[in-house]
């Protein structure tokens, strides 16, 4: 374990970087970058999956996730506000799914799995081209921070806060190693974490303390939900990490899994909150 952590943390170095410069050049840059996060995630998926003898229809899955990806471009909802774009890349993913399967073999598993993976990959993962450009390009890149800024603190937290103080375990039978005071000392430092961000660019986050408060208790609950979301699919599949991604981090999907719960829940808040 001391042996991988140079290369652990020469890899969050450089994972960091990339992730900034992609979050910076926009959506010329995200839209490629999604394109290929589908393809990766989509093939450790598949390939988790396959362990336990279900098939993932991935072309289906990569054409009709690029397809939401398109349909998730701000420019669509700006010119044409009212379309509800992306449930109509929903409806035409399950016509086409339903049709597939009537075609070859109407295999109910793979359909219901192959939904789930779509659910789980680009349908959360298009919420990124929204909130790049919320409430326009200037200031969507701040609140494109706030999920990254709350699940890698909930991160931080929950490990430092499990590993000294963790004596109740969260969910045992999906991943033993955490632990409910790892799960409040995320809470804490996620709020932590928020207001300090939030107090250094407070004219692009008029949020109130109670505000931030809720805010961030609910980014943070996504934050583990996901974690925890994976590490289900881990265990159902017999796996220790989703791929070889990373070095010493694992697979992409052990990597974003938090950013999956807490992209679509930042949208949400943000539109609601003004």
């Amino acid at each position: 374990m001391k042996d991988d952590l140079p290369m652990r943390v020469l890899s969050a170095l450089v994972g960091a970087g990339l992730l900034l410069l992609v979050l910076w050049a926009g959506i010329p840059l995200i839209l490629p970058t999604l394109f290929f996060l589908l393809w990766l995630g989509g093939v450790e998926l598949r390939d988790m999956l396959a362990r336990r003898g279900i098939g993932l229809n991935l072309p289906l899955l990569l054409g009709g996730g690029s397809l939401l990806f398109l349909f998730s471009l701000p420019q669509l909802y700006w010119h044409f506000p009212q379309v509800p774009w992306r449930e109509v890349a929903l409806g035409l993913f399950l016509m086409g799914s339903f049709s597939y399967e009537l075609l070859r073999g109407a295999d109910l598993t793979r359909f219901a799995f192959t939904l789930l993976a779509f659910l789980y990959l680009p349908w959360s993962l298009g919420y990124v081209l929204l909130l790049r450009e919320t409430p326009d390009p200037g200031l969507g890149l701040w609140t494109l921070s706030l999920p990254l800024v709350a699940s890698f603190a909930t991160d931080i937290g929950a490990y430092f806060a499990g590993r000294f103080f963790g004596r109740h375990k969260l969910a045992p039978e999906i991943s033993p190693g955490k632990t409910l005071e790892g799960s409040m000392g995320g809470i804490l430092f996620s709020f932590l974490a928020l207001l300090a961000y939030t107090a250094l660019v407070r004219e692009v986050f008029p949020f109130g303390l109670l505000e931030l408060w809720l805010f961030s208790l609910l980014l943070s609950l996504a934050a583990q939900l996901g974690d925890l979301a994976e590490s289900m699919l881990k265990r159902f599949a017999g796996v220790k990490d989703s791929g070889r991604f990373l070095p010493g981090h694992g697979g992409l999907l052990d990597r974003i899994d938090s950013l999956l719960f807490t992209f679509p829940l930042t949208y949400f808040l943000v539109v609601l909150f003004t």
